[in-house]
């Protein structure tokens, strides 16, 4: 008896081998996508610890104000004025701007640059030590450089060669990134800004020689020794600076507090939270896919277990084979996942790893997670086929023997349908009359295929809507003038002074006007103070003036919409700016109490701007670090920007639309992992489709047997199954696209809102990404019963309507 069942189930198992292996591949999406998408946080925080580690990442780091310089052996002094058995190791180092000129076989790359002074002397690297992913590095005695990897890799330049750096040939040893500089952050707090910034790590010496400043630095970094407390060590520092630079308007910041900090562990952290959304999302849908396929597969051998009743077999030896086809599902489903879950996690991993160059990679995977997700991916079928079993072997035999229109006699729809004079001939009515009499099964067909495509709504949707925000970006920063370029200067100089009139002077110039841009913070009622790139303009200017939405330009200080949601303000309400101003021979950080005069149309919250008669009040007038430039008609961009970077003032130039650049490198970073799951939940949707579409030709086999044998040809059976699918397609994708809208929308506002809180982004959701819907959940699905057309016309019309085999 026993092996008599073993080689029904392997019969049953051949005969409907497609529709196994297509639920167990669903099964297995699901569960892989579970477990490859859930362990993501742990892999990327291990990895950032490990890497800080390896590094000797910093602790605390001091930062002059803009434009300030002290002697070495003074902020030296401030690192020996700190406890001995507090700090490991200390280290002063001079940043300036500069501009790098790559241009090559490659394409034209001048872009601004930050010039990293560290000491190499002894060859010793205690604080952020730099790694060289390809070639070699900064060398004792040595006056060659090296490139951050991350702007190499952006415009594909060699391991090594040279390029002009401030308007001087330097030669380039290799290729490597920083702890602070493991992802490149733009001044709003933006990651992705290598296409628009080159980071460049040299000695210390040369680049004091080549800033003019001998012997001069203007930042300073501590590593805490092991088990110090670091917030003790940083009211040590404080009072350091205080006594021994009072007049340098020095900051410090946290390691905790860096940009790229945040973003290697507060994203992973929130990313994990978006994935963890998906993963689940899928896990359910695929479940519930599964479970709706295996129980109406088993719903279709409700006749054969009520002819078995009607002979006198037993009911427990009749749910062998149901539940048998269960446990096949569940089993290979399980044993599918493996590839599944590794190869997603992987492909993610590899992107992020390019995204995110850490010279330590760690090595982690949740089996714990996939071992749970796939003991209970395995049950799902066995509980699906449960279910019909046991509804079958709980009435008569001759219940459980009427299948088709006789089961479904009665009210609800089918009563509905009856009283409805649908139009056309019978068997145009048919589809419809199908999908009425069996509601529960139209139902869980409609809900699986409407989970499935919500999935797809939603990444793209959220792809769409952090794009508008690249696209808002980008029309307000090149609304009045799109080839306007930026040009930094060296100092902060005075407005009407001769560096600016330089920049006015030179050749191709149309319009020029000074501009200052300083860091600051507002705060509001005492709140969590908020980071922003302060931007002095003037509101009339015929070069560029930030659009506003609502209040007026003058008389305070412009903030973004989201800055003004996050403070909890609006326009006339009085907020509290920290910002630097001069004080002596120095600059010194202040709080002042300022008016929130507007709301401005960008759409990156760090951004605020200020109009020159507050920015006297502040103590920031007469005063400019960058002058925005319009070229003269039939100048292009670059050949400006060379002419630019020539003149010794300046620092570095750069087109307008490079800030929308690195907001959009960023998106194509993110959208890269997300189109993975993306494509994943595409395929999801396509297998949902084919084999909800090929379990019903099963279940209605009869049906169309009965057609064919009173003369019908198999075509009007592919036009009823067609017709079917299209309703189908069209109620589940509408589904989808209601719940990918708020699942889309509740990912924006709390996820990437807390990713991205710079990123004012709203919920989009483009044509484009419609009409995939619309292409997967209703074309895909009508054109699934095409891959049965084949199994209609050869039939075995006597075989099917036989009662009892």
């Amino acid at each position: 008896m026993r092996g008599l069942w073993l080689r029904w189930t392997w019969r049953d198992l051949r005969s409907r081998w497609p529709q196994v292996v297509a639920t167990a591949l669903i099964l297995g999406v699901g569960i892989g996508g579970f477990a490859g998408l859930g362990g993501l946080r742990e892999w990327r925080e291990e990895s950032a610890d490990l890497s800080m580690a390896a590094l000797n990442a910093h602790d605390l780091r001091v930062d002059l104000a803009e434009g300030a310089f002290v002697e070495a052996q003074r902020l030296r002094a401030v690192a020996d004025a700190l406890p001995g058995d507090a700090v490991a190791a200390s280290e002063a180092r001079l940043v300036v701007p500069s501009q790098v000129d790559a241009t090559g076989a490659s394409g034209a790359v001048l872009v601004p640059a930050r010039v990293i002074g560290i000491p190499v002397a002894d060859g010793a690297q205690p604080v952020d030590g730099v790694h060289v992913r390809e070639g070699a590095g900064l060398s004792p005695g040595g006056h060659d450089v090296v490139l951050d990897w991350s702007f190499a890799d952006h415009y594909g330049l060699d391991p090594s060669g040279t390029v002009r750096l401030g308007g001087r040939e330097v030669r380039y040893r290799g290729l490597g990134s920083s702890p602070q500089y493991f992802v490149i952050v733009d001044e709003t707090g933006i990651s992705g800004a290598e296409s628009g910034l080159a980071v460049v790590y040299a000695p210390l010496a040369d680049v004091q020689a080549a800033a003019g400043r001998p012997g001069s630095v203007n930042q300073l970094l501590v590593r805490a020794a092991p088990g110090a407390d670091v917030a003790a060590l940083e009211r040590a520092l404080a009072a350091a600076l205080r006594r021994e630079l009072p007049d340098a308007g020095a900051t410090i910041v946290r390691a905790d507090d860096e940009p790229v900090t945040a973003i290697l562990y507060r994203d992973a952290r929130n990313d994990q939270r978006t994935f963890s959304t998906f993963a689940v999302l899928i896990l359910f849908g695929a479940a519930l896919a599964a479970f709706n396929l295996v129980s109406r597969v088993v719903e279709a051998q409700r006749r054969e277990i009520g002819i078995g009743m009607a002979l006198g077999v037993e009911p427990r030896l009749l749910a062998v084979r149901p539940l048998a086809l269960g446990a096949q599902i569940g089993v290979l489903g399980a044993i599918l996942a493996f590839p599944a879950g590794i190869g997603l996690s992987e492909l993610i991993k590899s992107l992020m790893r390019d995204f995110l160059p850490l010279p330590v990679s760690a090595s982690v995977f949740p089996w714990e997670l996939f071992a749970g997700a796939a003991v209970a991916g395995a049950l799902i079928p066995v509980a699906a086929a449960a279910l019909p079993v046991r509804r079958a072997v709980g009435v008569q035999p001759v219940e459980a023997i009427r299948t088709g229109a006789r089961t479904a006699v009665g009210g609800g729809a089918t009563g509905v349908m009856r009283r409805l004079r649908l139009p056309g001939r019978p068997l145009t009515q048919l589809p419809l009359r199908n999908l009425a009499r069996t509601p529960r099964r139209t139902v869980m067909t409609v809900i699986g295929l409407g989970v499935t495509l919500t999935l797809v709504v939603a990444i793209l949707g959220m792809v769409d809507s952090i794009r508008d925000v690249a696209d808002r970006h980008e029309r307000e920063l090149l609304h009045t003038s799109p080839t306007r370029v930026e040009v930094a200067l060296r100092d902060v100089v005075a407005a009407d002074g001769p560096e600016v009139a330089a920049v006015r002077g030179a050749p191709g110039v149309a319009r020029a006007e000074p501009v200052l841009t300083v860091r600051g913070a507002l705060a509001a009622d005492g709140g969590e103070p908020i980071a922003i790139a302060l931007g002095v303009v003037d509101a009339g200017s015929r070069v560029w003036a930030p659009t506003v939405e609502e209040g007026r330009a003058t008389g305070g200080v412009l903030l973004a919409r989201r800055a003004a949601e996050d403070l909890g303000v609006g326009v006339g309400d009085r907020v509290t700016l920290r910002h630097p101003r001069a004080a002596g021979d120095g600059m010194a950080v202040v709080d002042t109490p300022v008016t929130v005069a507007g709301i401005h149309g960008g759409s990156i919250r760090a951004l605020a701007y200020a109009d020159r008669e507050q920015a006297a009040a502040l103590g920031l007038g007469g005063i400019a670090n960058a002058v925005a430039v319009v070229p003269a008609a039939g100048t292009s961009e670059a050949a400006l920007a060379r002419e630019l970077a020539a003149l010794p003032q300046v620092a570095s130039v750069q087109p307008a639309s490079a800030e929308a650049s690195a907001i959009q490198t960023s998106v194509d970073a993110f959208q890269g992992a997300i189109n993975i799951v993306g494509v994943m939940t595409l395929g999801l949707a396509l297998l949902v489709a084919f084999t909800s579409t090929s379990v019903s030709v099963e279940e209605r086999r009869r049906e169309y047997a009965t057609m064919f044998a009173f003369g019908l040809p198999p075509r009007e059976g592919l036009r009823v199954a067609t017709t079917e699918s299209v309703v189908t397609g069209v109620l589940g994708t509408l589904l989808g696209i209601g719940l990918g809208v708020a699942v889309s929308g509740w990912v924006i506002h709390t996820m990437v809102a807390d990713s991205f809180p710079d990123l004012g982004a709203e919920v989009v959701l483009t044509p484009a990404t419609i009409a995939i819907a619309f292409a997967v959940g209703v074309v895909a699905v009508a054109f699934a019963p095409l891959l049965t057309f084949r199994r209609l016309r050869r039939m075995d019309i006597p075989s099917t309507l036989r009662v009892v085999e």
